[in-house]
């Protein structure tokens, strides 16, 4: 598998618990940053009746397809291109949009635009679900994940761990309300929230 990723691997099976407790009858996911297509091949073969759409940026969009072309499985379409930076978004609805540890990794102007524009595709009643670390009224839940933080910012100080009460603000503002929190393995957290028009 191209670009493989142990933490991606190390997560997917509590991940995948999660999806099967929130999307028991399947539907259509779109996957915002697939990277090597794990979680996507994963949850896709567990789950048949999910229908599952990755996305990447151009530069990983070839690893991407070549993984899914060659481990996965019919219920997951050809990767596409989603740039948060060109708002490239699919015009059909989706039943859910799932991304996992983007939201600390892009800046503060692309994590508002992951959330808006998850929004926009979502159909009334449809789920973000979103996974990864965060903090909680500016405090870290963990040292490893404060040093994280500091380790991401040194990259690219408008990046780093998000506080969820920004994330829940801005979903508020476009129709989603934070429904549940729910503790995951190595220090993250897995948000799930509802479009409620």
């Amino acid at each position: 598998m191209e670009r493989f990723s142990q933490a991606a691997d190390n997560n997917q099976n509590a991940i995948l618990h999660v999806m099967r407790a929130w999307l028991p009858d399947g539907g259509d996911v779109l996957e915002i940053g697939s990277g090597s297509g794990q979680h996507a091949i994963h949850m896709a073969k567990s789950i048949s009746a999910l229908r599952w759409q990755p996305t990447e940026q151009a530069g990983v969009l070839a690893a991407l397809t070549h993984n899914v072309r060659n481990y996965g499985t019919p219920n997951i379409a050809i990767p596409i291109s989603l740039d948060l930076s060109k708002h490239e978004w699919p015009t059909r609805g989706f039943d859910a949009v799932y991304s996992a540890n983007v939201l600390h990794i892009v800046n503060t102007t692309l994590g508002a635009t992951l959330i808006q524009g998850s929004a926009a595709v979502l159909e009334r009643g449809g789920f973000m679900l979103l996974y990864g670390p965060f903090k909680y009224r500016g405090k870290f839940t963990t040292e490893s994940n404060a040093n994280f933080d500091a380790f991401l910012r040194d990259r690219d100080s408008k990046s780093g761990i998000r506080d969820v009460e920004w994330v829940s603000a801005i979903a508020e503002e476009e129709g989603l309300k934070l429904i549940e929190d729910q503790d995951m393995p190595a220090n993250n957290q897995f948000l799930i929230f509802r479009k409620l028009r």
